[in-house]
């Protein structure tokens, strides 16, 4: 009868935890509950060399939850959860031994622990923390990015993007010259796609051409498709993102060394990462 009962509840396990059923599981080294919260919170603005986790991204969640973050989060192609360490007591006859912060994945009903607590308190800023879990990821045999944007329909792109953002990336318009927020701007940093995040840029390509948009004299590899086009009666070569499809703006044969070429890209289509993390 056990042995039955026992058969009936992995079948049924198996139909609710699919083989494509997987979840990566965040958890804070904090309890849940908005006293603990803010307790957790003022011990790290208060005492921060003494507090047991220096990721304020994983710890803190919307506290303090960067652009960055939420980006990476959103392009994973797996569904990602965020929660606190007493409501993850199912979890604790399969890790006994599990400390927090700490970094699961649940592929269908099994559980393994990718990141742990000691490799998030060597993490110095979130460019690390990013790069170990794509790496984990791989590791398990996951990608670490979603499947190509390029089948997005117009009416989901028009939810996802502002009305200036959908013009440009998806209409192919153009924003009018030293208009664009990145035209004069110099940080140190990534610029990526406004509609999916690919990167598309380094900010050590990135030059003052005075032509009135953002100029990049090189594009990171294999992130840019370039088209013929011949529309308003002359011939250019349009460039698009790699991924999604958006419209980005046009290379030219006019640039420095040592491409020669001016990746001239309206700022509506970009989003920036710094290098420089906040404190």
């Amino acid at each position: 009868m056990k042995f039955k009962l026992l058969i009936s509840i992995l079948l049924f396990a198996s139909i609710i935890f699919s083989k494509d059923d997987r979840e990566l599981i965040f958890i804070y080294n904090a309890k849940s509950g908005l006293v603990n919260e803010m307790i957790d919170f003022a011990h790290k603005i208060v005492s921060p060399e003494t507090y047991d986790c220096n990721l304020c991204a994983l710890s803190y969640g919307t506290f303090t939850k960067k652009k960055k973050w939420s980006n990476y989060i959103n392009t994973l192609p797996i569904k990602s959860t965020f929660t606190y360490r007493d409501k993850v007591s199912a979890l604790k006859k399969e890790f006994s031994n599990l400390k927090f912060p700490s970094i699961i994945i649940r592929d269908g009903i099994y559980l393994k622990e990718i990141i742990s607590w000691v490799e998030i308190n060597r993490i110095k800023n979130l460019n690390q923390l990013i790069s170990l879990l794509n790496e984990r990821l791989e590791k398990n045999g996951m990608e670490s990015k979603k499947r190509k944007d390029k089948n997005i329909t117009k009416q989901e792109w028009e939810k996802k993007l502002t009305p200036e953002e959908f013009h440009i990336l998806r209409e192919k318009g153009t924003e009018k010259p030293f208009t664009g927020e990145y035209d004069k701007f110099d940080k140190e940093g990534t610029y990526k796609c406004a509609g999916c995040g690919t990167e598309l840029f380094a900010s050590t390509t990135k030059y003052d051409s005075g032509c009135g948009w953002p100029a990049f004299y090189e594009a990171l590899p294999d992130k840019i498709e370039e088209t013929s086009d011949n529309t308003f009666g002359m011939k250019r070569i349009e460039i698009t993102c790699e991924n999604c499809g958006g419209h980005l703006g046009h290379v030219f044969n006019d640039g420095p060394q040592p491409s020669g070429l001016r990746y001239c890209v309206n700022s509506i289509s970009l989003d920036f990462d710094s290098e420089k993390e906040e404190d």
